[in-house]
């Protein structure tokens, strides 16, 4: 996507919008740029902020040299692909598949990412849920970041779901879930759930968010 150097240098004092949409999953979607990079908006949630993107960063940080061993990733919930953005910032360049329910999200994606990440990734519009029932694959590495607002959905921290996404990971391979506590109770609920299915793990606390990492 080109943008005038204007509206790049303007983006330095001031998130500038490149974009506007409404899609029957999200009411309000804006398309930023801030600080040079491009941000994702709904209403009252951040879903994207480039290599900034800082539960995501976190995650990666925490993994550390296990990263070099990551050759290729499987996305549920694109937002405007941080996890590859932060990836390719530490020097990292493995083949991708983004999965993501809204077109309008998924478009502005491959429109805005590096070329050559683009080059190694296969974008799927489609339901989460749906596209795991019938994904056979493995991958040395599966990321969750999927909200509904400030919300994640249900499905994400069932039993069911989650033994999907573990057969989905090679061995020795990782499992990151993002997920914003709104509720302490039902967090303890969320953990107990993920660890039955993932006992390898790490509990990482960014403000609101947890961020699980896993090992298989």
């Amino acid at each position: 996507m080109h943008i005038p150097l204007y509206k790049k240098i303007l983006s330095y004092l001031y998130p500038v919008q490149i974009a506007k949409a409404s899609t029957v999953h999200n009411s309000v979607l804006e398309l930023c740029l801030s600080n040079g990079q491009f941000q994702l908006a709904t209403r009252d949630a951040l879903y994207s902020d480039g290599d900034r993107y800082r539960p995501l960063t976190i995650a990666f940080n925490h993994l550390g040299a296990l990263l070099y061993n990551v050759k290729d990733v499987l996305i549920l919930g694109t937002g405007l692909g941080s996890v590859a953005q932060i990836l390719q910032a530490k020097g990292m360049k493995p083949a991708y598949t983004f999965v993501e329910y809204d077109e309008t999200i998924l478009q502005w994606a491959m429109q805005t990412l590096h070329a050559d990440i683009v080059a190694k990734s296969k974008a799927v519009c489609a339901d989460a849920l749906l596209f795991m029932n019938d994904y056979k694959q493995q991958q040395d590495m599966l990321v969750v970041d999927i909200f509904n607002s400030r919300v994640v959905p249900a499905f994400v921290t069932t039993e069911d779901f989650l033994k999907k996404c573990r057969l989905c990971i090679k061995p020795g391979g990782h499992f990151v879930l993002n997920y914003i506590v709104l509720n302490n109770t039902d967090w303890s609920t969320v953990e107990r759930s993920v660890k039955s299915v993932f006992p390898d793990l790490t509990v990482l606390e960014n403000g609101i968010n947890r961020i699980i990492v896993a090992t298989v």
